[in-house]
């Protein structure tokens, strides 16, 4: 299943965090990132062009699944785990909500 312009914009702004910050390489956060993104949009049955119509409450529970599934794949590798995880995860979150949510409601 080729990649959304939507899911290429999400990996392309949030990579950077886990990259810098979590020392993955890009290869690494890019798979993990669109691992997550596919997982949830099966799950939901949906796609990122439904999900950028819908609510604000189903698009930032989205991003919080993605999130959590990022988190999850990050701490169970241990050359990516460490103490910042936390803090840098919010940073990842905040990239995310921002890009799925462009205009405040």
């Amino acid at each position: 299943m080729p990649l959304s312009e939507m899911q290429i914009k999400l990996i392309q702004a949030s990579k950077s965090i886990l990259v810098r910050n979590l020392h993955l390489t890009n290869e690494d956060a890019i798979a993990v990132i669109s691992k997550a993104i596919k997982s949830e949009l099966n799950i939901r049955k949906t796609n990122l062009e439904l999900l950028e119509i819908s609510a604000l409450s189903e698009r930032t529970s989205f991003v919080r699944a993605v999130v959590k599934n990022v988190q999850d794949q990050i701490m169970k590798n241990p050359e990516w785990r460490s103490n910042s995880v936390d803090r840098y995860i919010e940073k990842f979150y905040q990239t995310l909500h921002e890009i799925m949510n462009p205009d405040p409601e």
